[in-house]
């Protein structure tokens, strides 16, 4: 959640009036963005419709968020467009194409110069050895996860905006990537 909070001070233009997660039913980055941000709308959409039903009753008092039910694998509609629109762990639930077409829908709701943020498993030796240890003693709870390359997020993200920053969250032991991209007029 820090991390997070810097990234978008440190990239996104001031001021944030709209921050979109996808992908986040029932946040755990909720409290610490609306605190960070607390003039922003906080846009979450998501196809959970118990996770958004949480988080609505979760932060029933805020006027500014707004929970919406939608299939990112297909193009959404509706959403407002976001100064910053980020995922964590999302993309990575999808074969190749679908992956594209996720990342894709990041920047259909992300405002022209807006900012998007994405973090993603991604192969380090530590996260190989930790998910070959927790698959070994039968733990891994996580089927149908794609650790991904930046090459390969950094291809379909360049496609729709300029990269900003890249980073690697090593203090999280299965490891993930982080991309920051500010989307093209």
């Amino acid at each position: 959640g820090r991390l997070l909070t810097r990234l978008m001070k440190k990239h996104a233009s001031a001021p944030v009036r709209t921050l979109c997660e996808l992908g986040g039913a029932n946040s755990c980055f909720y409290e610490r963005l609306r605190t960070a941000f607390p003039d922003a709308a906080y846009v979450v959409a998501d196809n959970n419709t118990y996770g958004l039903q949480l988080l609505r009753e979760r932060a029933r008092a805020d006027t500014a968020l707004s929970a919406h039910m939608v299939d990112l694998y297909h193009p959404p509609v509706g959403l407002p467009a976001g100064d910053v629109v980020f995922s964590v762990g999302l993309i990575e639930h999808f074969n190749p194409e679908g992956t594209a077409r996720v990342i894709r829908a990041h920047f259909d709701v992300t405002r022209p110069g807006g900012v998007v943020i994405i973090t993603f498993p991604t192969p380090t030796w530590l996260y190989r050895a930790t998910r070959f240890l927790a698959e070994m003693v039968g733990v891994w709870r996580f089927p149908d996860e794609r650790p991904l390359t930046f090459a390969e997020v950094e291809a379909e993200v360049a496609r729709h905006g300029a990269v900003l920053e890249t980073l690697v969250t090593w203090p999280i032991i299965l490891t993930q990537g982080i991309v920051v991209t500010r989307r093209l007029p």
